[in-house]
């Protein structure tokens, strides 16, 4: 019998529109959707999106269930105009599910999938506990929270896991105590947390699997000719679209070039029946 591959991702009530546009554009774009599982760590969704939620993807055949989290575990975490408690959430994946699942990709709610994802599971993160995308930017984080001059910085917006590996390390609770112990230095929330614990055990994926709107509008400028050469690829043939960061496809007069991917998968959600979808109405 196959292996199920199991795909996470987290979202408040707010944001379950965009969720089902991710996960529409997840199972579009593979060669068979049955082969997933998918769980969804609720971070307040109203029972009527929940039910839009499992409408979506029970289209293509695919399982998904709801997780819940402790909530007093996160107690001390720091909420923003755009992120919300939810973001954190991604750090009790592995304390959440099955022992038995030994690999479990994360992904963002706010993100527009044009690849199979199937090619992450294949991945070797050769003995590394998760694999993810460098975050682009001119940060130095790791340096100013005091762990590392070193510039080994991961977006946290896609994170493949190594279930075991997570949890033989206690990953979990190293980050939430980073977080509890740490929280004037937490600027970029609980990605500045994962990346204070994991930062010299994640494997590099290729950018077109996280490409993050900066890079994609060329706000974010190369560093080398090889760099430039690869964020090329980033933004003709990206494998993810990350609708990080201010320019959002849902806001009324976005520029972001794939605004119009947005709309055409969000039309095959349940969501659709719902609303006009038209690039100035929201179900939210």
């Amino acid at each position: 019998m196959e292996k199920k591959m199991h795909i996470v991702s987290s979202t408040d009530d707010n944001y379950a529109q965009h969720l089902g546009m991710t996960l529409s554009s997840l199972l579009e774009n593979t060669s068979n959707p049955k082969d997933f599982v998918i769980s969804i760590i609720d971070g307040g969704i109203s029972q009527e999106k929940k039910q839009l939620l499992k409408e979506t993807a029970a289209a293509y055949k695919t399982p998904l269930d709801f997780l819940d989290v402790n909530l007093d575990a996160y107690g001390g975490a720091i909420a923003s105009r755009h992120i919300s408690k939810a973001a954190y959430y991604r750090i009790s994946i592995p304390e959440m599910m099955d022992p038995a699942i030994e690999r479990t990709l994360y992904v963002d709610c706010d993100m527009l999938v044009l690849d199979d994802v199937k090619k992450l599971f294949e991945a070797d993160t050769e003995g590394n506990i998760i694999a993810a995308v460098g975050d682009f930017g001119e940060h130095r984080r790791l340096e100013k929270m005091g762990i590392t001059k070193e510039d080994r910085y991961f977006n946290s917006g896609l994170i493949l896991i190594d279930m075991k590996a997570w949890r033989d390390n206690d990953i979990t609770n190293k980050v939430l105590t980073f977080i509890n112990e740490n929280p004037d230095k937490l600027a970029w929330h609980d990605q500045d947390a994962l990346n204070a614990i994991l930062w010299n055990d994640w494997l590099m994926l290729h950018p077109k699997w996280n490409a993050q709107t900066h890079v994609i509008l060329k706000e974010y400028k190369a560093k080398s000719l090889k760099e430039e050469r690869v964020l090329r690829t980033v933004r003709e043939t990206p494998s993810i679209v990350h609708f990080c960061g201010e320019e959002k496809p849902w806001q009324e007069g976005s520029i972001h070039p794939y605004t119009d991917g947005y709309y055409e998968y969000l039309a095959k959600t349940a969501f659709n029946k719902t609303s006009a979808q038209s690039k100035n109405s929201l179900y939210v």
